[in-house]
């Protein structure tokens, strides 16, 4: 796709890209690994950086084959600004249970601001402070310590789909949509399984007007689109393909995984990747002035209740201890909270 392209993307469809590139990048890792010693300019091209760390035992979870957590972020990086976090996804992966819980944690969403009192959109928290700093948010919101992430921009969406030769899809409704270009009705989806490419796989994710379900709906395709991608890289077996994607993915990708976890990943965490069941923080809109935007904004406010389900169940799935948020529950010996998450 030319880059004079890529600049006419509007901001809605730079979240429905950021969205599912954000996920799908976390499965290719899973299925690519066996390719990791070929592919050492690629894994040394996506090292972003260091996030804190209070427990020494967190760089060996995963060799360890342990649960774990990661953060996936989509951020609008614009010449000059650092940014903001347009898409905010948190999974955790069990290997015992052989699954993946996901929650899309809304842009919108409002957040009481780590060691204050003050409340912002968690979207912010990423020009705050960067990555540490959104890190530190999402820890103190869901009760869960996040010791991975990956920061992904919108831009090779596109290409991947058309790098592993387009993904099939069950459309529950026919309807066309612009293209990347703003062209209207230039993509006509039908109604059942078809087969898309990269074009067609966005306008398929990006639709909601004319959905009756809405948000829902959309949300529905977007997971059709992110498992598609997933089953279309296990099937690859050719090393110059893998190359390829890593080429599609590399510029747009920066995680503090390593090569070699993201190679444990694929030998330990594998199976988890095809069961993927997402959370969602249920809520309602509402609008709170600032005096840093001198104006009432949106927000998005969660139900109380919700949020705390949601912790329990992510809690659960890291197999935490109430008592200790940090340790598995099998290595939790002491009633003390050694380092958790308050």
């Amino acid at each position: 796709m030319r880059s004079t392209d890529r600049k006419k993307k509007k901001k809605r469809t730079k979240r429905i890209i950021l969205s599912i590139l954000s996920f799908s990048i976390l499965g290719i890792g899973i299925y690519l690994a066996y390719a990791f010693l070929s592919a050492n300019h690629f894994f040394n091209s996506i090292q972003g950086e260091p996030i804190p760390s209070d427990d020494a035992n967190e760089q060996v979870i995963i060799e360890n084959k342990e649960p774990f957590s990661i953060l996936l972020l989509g951020v609008d990086e614009r010449p000059g600004d650092i940014g903001r976090a347009d898409t905010i996804m948190v999974a955790t992966i069990n290997p015992t249970s052989e699954d993946i819980k996901l929650v899309s944690i809304p842009r919108d969403t409002l957040v009481e601001l780590p060691d204050s009192q003050e409340v912002d959109k968690i979207n912010a928290t990423y020009a705050y402070g960067g990555v540490p700093y959104i890190i530190e948010t999402v820890e103190k919101y869901l009760e869960i310590p996040i010791q991975y992430y990956a920061q992904i921009n919108f831009q090779g969406m596109v290409d991947l789909v058309d790098t592993i030769g387009g993904i099939d899809v069950d459309s529950p409704l026919e309807f066309t949509v612009q293209d990347s270009t703003e062209k209207a009705d230039a993509i006509h989806i039908e109604k059942g399984k078809q087969h898309l490419n990269g074009e067609e796989a966005l306008g398929y994710a990006r639709m909601r007007k004319q959905d009756p379900r809405g948000d829902w709906g959309r949300q529905e395709r977007q997971r059709q689109v992110i498992e598609s991608i997933v089953d279309e890289t296990i099937s690859i077996s050719s090393l110059a393909n893998f190359n390829n994607i890593f080429n599609a993915i590399a510029p747009n990708l920066k995680t503090n995984l390593t090569g070699r976890e993201i190679w444990i990943l694929g030998t330990n965490y594998a199976p988890a990747a095809r069961n993927i069941d997402s959370l969602t923080l249920d809520g309602e809109a509402d609008y709170v002035y600032f005096s840093t935007y001198g104006q009432e904004v949106y927000v998005w406010v969660p139900y109380e209740e919700t949020i705390e389900e949601i912790q329990q169940v992510l809690q659960e799935h890291l197999e935490m201890d109430s008592t200790n948020q940090n340790l598995p529950l099998e290595e939790n010996t002491s009633s003390e909270n050694n380092g958790g998450i308050e």
